[in-house]
C-alpha cells in the first residue's frame, strides 16, 4: 500500500471519529435541554457532525476498494451531505422569520427538491458540486451573520456567537476549496478543515461562565424572582 493513500485512510478516520464524537457531544447537550425543539442549534450542528462522518466514512471505503468510486458514488455523497444543511436552514429561518413559520416547511422542502433534481439528474461531479456548493455557502454566510448579530447584541444566549465567528469562515473555506481540489493530492484538506470548525464549534456550546454566575446567584439568594425575570428576558 503506497504511503499516499495509507495516509488518507488515517486522517479520513481521524475525521470520521472526531465527528462523530463532535456529534455525539452535541446532541447529548441537545437530550440535557428541558425543552427540545428540532430547529435547535445543539441539534442542528450535531446531524452535520454525524453527516459528515458519514460521508467521510464512504469515502474511506471507495479508498480502501471496498466501494467503487462513480458518478453513483457521488451523488450518495450528495445526498449525505445535504443531511447537513437543510437543517441549518431551518435553524435560520426560526431565527429570521419566525412570523412566516407556517412557510417554513414549504420552503424547506423547496430547497429540498432542488438538491434532490440537482443530485439525480447531475451528469458529473463537476457539475453537481457547481450547483449545490453556491447554496452551501449562501446558508453558510447567512448563518455569519446571524451570529455577527448576536455576538454584538448578545441576543442568543445559548451559544457563544464570537466563537462561532470564527468556526463559521472556516467551514466556507473548506467548500470553497472543495471543487478545485477534488483532483489533486491535497483533496483531504476540506475535510480537515471543516473538522477543525466543528471542534471550535463544540467550543462555541461550552459556556465558562456559568460557574460566576452561578456563584453570584448564591450571594444573592434573596433577590426578588422579578428582577431575575427581567435580566434573563
Amino acid at each position: 500500500m503506497q504511503l499516499g493513500t495509507e495516509f488518507v485512510i488515517f486522517s479520513s478516520i481521524t475525521i470520521v471519529i472526531i465527528s462523530a464524537i463532535v456529534g455525539t457531544y452535541l446532541l447529548r447537550l441537545w437530550f440535557k435541554q428541558s425543552n427540545r425543539l428540532l430547529t435547535d442549534l445543539p441539534l442542528v450542528f450535531a446531524i452535520t457532525a454525524i453527516s459528515h462522518a458519514c460521508q467521510t466514512l464512504v469515502v474511506a471505503l471507495s479508498t480502501l476498494g471496498i466501494i467503487e468510486p462513480s458518478l453513483d458514488f457521488f451523488k450518495l455523497r450528495s445526498i449525505i451531505i445535504s443531511a447537513s444543511i437543510i437543517p441549518v436552514l431551518g435553524a435560520l429561518l426560526q431565527i429570521w422569520a419566525p412570523r412566516i413559520q407556517k412557510y417554513h416547511m414549504r420552503l424547506l422542502m423547496g430547497v429540498t427538491a432542488y438538491w434532490l433534481l440537482v443530485v439525480f439528474f447531475g451528469t458529473s461531479d463537476a457539475l453537481i458540486m457547481t450547483l449545490t456548493i453556491p447554496l452551501i455557502l449562501l446558508v453558510g454566510l447567512m448563518m455569519m451573520v446571524t451570529f455577527i448579530i448576536t455576538w454584538k447584541t448578545g441576543r442568543l444566549k445559548e451559544i457563544r456567537s464570537g466563537v462561532m465567528v470564527i468556526s463559521l469562515p472556516i467551514i466556507m473555506v473548506s467548500q470553497i476549496l472543495r471543487v478545485p481540489l477534488l483532483e489533486t493530492s491535497l483533496f483531504y484538506v476540506p475535510d480537515i478543515l471543516l473538522v477543525i470548525s466543528l471542534i471550535i464549534t463544540v467550543f462555541a456550546f461550552v459556556k465558562p461562565k456559568n460557574k460566576s454566575e452561578s456563584q453570584k446567584k448564591r450571594a444573592e439568594p434573596k433577590a426578588p424572582k422579578q428582577i431575575e425575570m427581567a435580566v434573563e428576558y
